[in-house]
């Protein structure tokens, strides 16, 4: 097992935020969690985007960063691909045979990526992600929100699961290069 570290990390520079930098945290209760800033400046305030910042880096493309020594881009894709898979990963929503049968995956309406919000589906009554883990049965013959698992019982949604993180992720991460310079904050 992984012992708890903590690093940042940057990534490169952009031409329109500046430095792109990232916190990777990993506790000793084996919870991983990544965050990010792009352009940290001393008064607290950031060029570009903070917190969450990989759904806006996997958008624009990592091409658009000028790598950092020990970076390439391979590598920062290789980066945020594990900041989606292991983020946060005692905040499970489903058991592992939830997760292995892909019912965070499964579409209200399949003509709209899963990331669209709002009303999927005729007498919908709250806006909710495109997602049948968002919807109660009672809503939408096909919902999963609370809706039991055939393998284990368990009803997603109803806690938060933990999921441990590989021992060779947690390695991956824990030898990626250290920033070359220091952050205002990150």
């Amino acid at each position: 097992m992984t012992r708890a570290f903590t690093k940042v990390v940057r990534l490169g520079r952009t031409a329109d935020a500046g430095d792109v930098y990232c916190k990777i945290e990993y506790s000793a209760e084996g919870r991983l969690s990544v965050t990010g800033v792009e352009g940290p400046r001393r008064n607290g305030n950031m060029r570009g985007s903070a917190g969450q910042i990989v759904a806006t880096l996997r958008e624009r493309g990592v091409e658009h960063i000028t790598p950092a020594p020990g970076w390439t881009h391979d590598r920062m894709c290789g980066f945020l691909r594990l900041w989606d898979a292991w983020h946060l990963n005692d905040m499970r929503a489903g058991c592992e045979h939830q997760r292995s049968e892909g019912w965070a995956d499964r579409p209200i309406d399949p003509t709209k990526p899963t990331r669209a919000y709002g009303k999927h589906f005729p007498g919908q009554r709250q806006d909710s992600w495109n997602m049948l883990v968002w919807v109660w049965r009672s809503e939408h013959p096909e919902g999963l929100l609370a809706f039991p698992c055939p393998t284990c019982g368990y009803k997603y949604g109803t806690q938060w699961l933990k999921q441990d993180v590989p021992d060779d992720v947690l390695e991956w991460l824990r030898t990626l290069p250290d920033a070359d310079t220091t952050p205002a904050w990150v």
